[in-house]
């Protein structure tokens, strides 16, 4: 094979590889708009469905605390009128002290509104 030989087959193999790299980055260009559209929607809807949630829990959180101030439940530490002595166990046992008391009340609202 003469050099002239050579150098033709060398730029038709540079072609040819140029053509098969070219397609396929037209190729990946394609998968990456096609799965840019696809996911766009999925991620659009999957927001709208997130920022639901949230928007009901806050409502209903809020609901919750316009709620329990009605009922004049204590809603803090500081709004509970008894001193105690400053220890991990006693704290604890105001924080289930004050959550049983809200579900007391609760109930207890519940149960009037059943009657009425």
């Amino acid at each position: 094979m003469n050099t002239s030989e050579f150098v033709h087959q060398a730029v038709i193999e540079k072609m040819q590889t140029d053509k098969l790299s070219d397609s396929q980055s037209k190729l990946v260009n394609i998968l990456e708009i096609g799965l840019k559209k696809s996911f766009d929607t999925y991620f659009k809807q999957l927001m709208l469905v997130l920022n639901k949630i949230d928007f009901n829990t806050r409502w209903l959180l809020k609901q919750q605390d316009i709620f329990m101030q009605q009922l004049k439940v204590p809603q803090t530490m500081e709004e509970l009128s008894f001193s105690t002595i400053d220890h991990p166990i006693t704290e604890k046992a105001q924080e289930l002290v004050l959550k049983d008391i809200r579900k007391m009340s609760a109930r207890k609202k519940e149960l009037e509104d059943e009657q009425e």
